[in-house]
């Protein structure tokens, strides 16, 4: 083989690898992207699942103390965290 063909085929097989990654690229982003995005309405919303987390945090401390506000703020805040949303 001469070396015009090897360089031939050393840069066909250079492209085919090229092009090969860059199609994988591409529709792998497009999935990992799209997962996400189909599940997300599944659930509740943020806003809901913090009302949720304060309305457990007022009944397991009723009182209007500044000791229980405490406590249930503490609460409110691990139930969210526990739950996924961030700071809370």
């Amino acid at each position: 083989m001469s070396r015009l063909a090897r360089c031939a085929a050393l840069a066909v097989f250079t492209a085919v690898i090229a092009s090969s990654g860059a199609y994988a690229a591409t529709n792998h982003q497009h999935h990992h992207h799209a997962a996400p995005i189909a599940g997300a309405h599944n659930g509740p919303s943020e806003m809901d699942m913090r009302q949720q987390c304060y309305e457990e945090a007022r009944t397991r401390y009723p009182s209007t103390n500044q000791d229980m506000q405490t406590n249930r703020d503490f609460a409110a805040k691990t139930c969210m965290v526990d739950h996924g949303i961030r700071n809370p």
